[in-house]
């Protein structure tokens, strides 16, 4: 039993929780989640690839509305810093219709219809920026287009994401088992079902585990290692013709390779 001093007051209790497959964080709010994924704001208006429809896409984007699968949601508002933990809307009764109107002027409280074509000349690379909002509601109808595609296409399956862990691949269940599949053919990146993956290695691809194995699949798909126990890690290759390239290490065996699978060999890799 709690005694009176032991008794914690509300704003101090914390409703949260992480889902690492999506690399994303939820606080429970007053009527609504708060989720953060791992990713700048700008970062959601920079286009990296189409969808099979000809659409832009941006991985935030990506993220943002495998989460509300997760959710069992179909839209969502995203914001920037300062309207979310960089704000003055700190009291815990504070609920999403104080957010909804919330600003620092009647202009800066404004929800904008997110529209991705918006930002489809944006490119990092030939230096076009975006010219974004602050804060957004996006139907993600673009997503669940290509979301109800993949489902008419492989109706065997679940289609719990789309888009990811890899850019043209989904994960998708059968059952009580879960696999990654190619979105295009629907192909499994393995023989058997899958128990776990990780990607943080800055798009040089991803881990996929088998029981305490794993092998290591680069961004297009194409599995690397054989499955063993043991982890990767990743650096930057920093040869001027391999500019944006990554250099793999597998920690069980101390082999390095490249994106492609080609075997890196530091000492006659690096001559001049």
């Amino acid at each position: 039993m709690m005694e009176k001093d032991d008794v914690v007051a509300p704003e101090d209790i914390d409703y949260s929780f992480t889902i690492s497959l999506l690399g994303i964080s939820a606080n429970m709010r007053a009527g609504y989640w708060d989720v953060w994924i791992e990713a700048d704001y700008p970062q959601y208006f920079y286009p990296f690839a189409k969808d099979m429809f000809g659409k832009p896409r941006t991985w935030p984007r990506d993220v943002c509305f495998n989460t509300l699968l997760a959710f069992g949601q179909k839209e969502g508002w995203i914001c920037d810093d300062s309207h979310s933990w960089n704000c003055e809307l700190d009291d815990i009764n504070n609920g999403f219709e104080d957010w909804k109107v919330y600003g620092e002027s009647p202009e800066d409280s404004i929800i904008h219809e997110f529209n991705i074509m918006d930002f489809a000349n944006v490119s990092a690379k030939d230096r076009i920026h975006p010219d974004y909002q602050y804060k957004y509601h996006d139907d993600y109808k673009e997503c669940h287009v290509v979301l109800a595609a993949v489902k008419a296409k492989f109706p065997e399956f679940d289609i719990l994401s789309i888009g990811m862990p890899l850019p043209n691949h989904a994960l998708v269940g059968k059952g009580n088992d879960v696999f990654v599949i190619d979105m295009r053919t629907g192909k499994s990146l393995t023989d058997f079902p899958i128990d776990n993956f990780y990607t943080e290695f800055n798009g040089a691809g991803i881990q996929i585990f088998h029981g305490e194995e794993s092998a290591f699949f680069n961004m297009e798909g194409n599995q690397l290692t054989d499955f063993r126990i043991g982890g990767f890690s990743w650096q930057s290759d920093e040869r001027p013709e391999h500019p944006h390239g990554h250099i793999i290490t597998d920690e069980a065996t101390g082999k390095k390779f490249l994106n492609d699978g080609t075997i890196y060999n530091e000492t006659t890799d690096n001559k001049e």
